[in-house]
């Protein structure tokens, strides 16, 4: 019998579903009937898709994109919300820009062990910085690529192998710090809360909107409504896609200042810009 798989990810700009769109793919190779579920669903299938997964021991593989250095609110958030009486394996991975992965990944990974789901491996997956898209060369661009994507297929190939054993060998967490002191420390003073906070509230200019609606159709949290103009609920995760795709450009968006900065922080992070797997 098959150890059960649920890959469950948030990807605004597609980079994380296209990690767990090759995990799953993978599985199916080695003969597993996983479930894909996309956080940003509608429909409102996510809570029952997710608890016809816990039924039974299983292996929750768990992605985010990394924003202000941390896993997104969608993503730890459904972690806090497992039953305590669930048990079964796990297995984080996020995608960063490029600047730092930041503490998202132990940080996951240490969540899902205080809910019973013990990690059997982890990634960080190089991918292109979601903020750069007006960049004429962008953080990271063409990734993950298919050498990213190769690690990636390793790493399933090992905790499937892992997860048939008599005694499965959990993952040692102290391989995922990974940062030095000084990047960890400046990670920890960051948050998205703090982000939202230090900057004007995103508005659209109401003389260039024309209340077309399409921000909030392509908004991954449904935290845009039009009354006339896009309100913006609290929720939002500054993932900016209402930016990227409007078609009038009615949101404020200096893309030259944008790039300048992440590239100032890309070049004072002392991570390693690369994907690397952990099992």
């Amino acid at each position: 019998m098959h150890q059960k798989h649920c890959i469950v990810y948030f990807s605004p700009a597609g980079s994380t579903r296209r990690v767990a769109e090759r995990i799953h793919q993978n599985l199916v190779g080695h003969g597993c009937s996983p479930t894909l579920v996309d956080l940003s669903a509608r429909d409102g299938s996510v809570s029952a898709t997710m608890e016809a997964c816990l039924r039974q021991p299983s292996c929750l593989w768990l992605g985010s994109p990394v924003y202000c250095d941390h896993a997104v609110p969608p993503v730890t958030d459904l972690v806090e919300t497992l039953p305590s009486s669930s048990q079964g394996w796990a297995v984080p991975f996020v995608t960063w820009g490029g600047v730092t992965s930041g503490l998202a990944l132990p940080e996951l990974a240490r969540q899902l062990r205080k809910k019973q789901f013990i990690p059997v491996g982890a990634a960080k997956v190089l991918a292109v910085h979601s903020s750069m898209w007006a960049a004429p060369q962008p953080l990271a661009a063409g990734h993950p690529n298919s050498e990213d994507l190769a690690q990636v297929d390793l790493l399933v190939d090992a905790v499937v192998a892992n997860l048939a054993k008599d005694a499965v060998v959990p993952l040692d967490l102290a391989v995922l710090e990974y940062l030095s002191p000084w990047l960890q420390a400046d990670a920890a003073g960051k948050s998205l809360a703090a982000a939202k906070a230090a900057r004007p509230p995103l508005a659209a200019e109401e003389q260039r909107c024309v209340q077309c609606g399409l921000c909030a159709e392509v908004c991954p949290m449904a935290a845009i409504t039009l009354e006339p103009f896009p309100l913006i609920a609290e929720s939002c995760v500054l993932c900016m896609q209402c930016v990227r795709f409007c078609p009038e450009q009615a949101f404020p968006f200096n893309s030259e200042m944008v790039a300048a900065h992440v590239r100032d922080m890309a070049a004072r992070s002392d991570e390693e810009k690369a994907t690397k797997c952990f099992w």
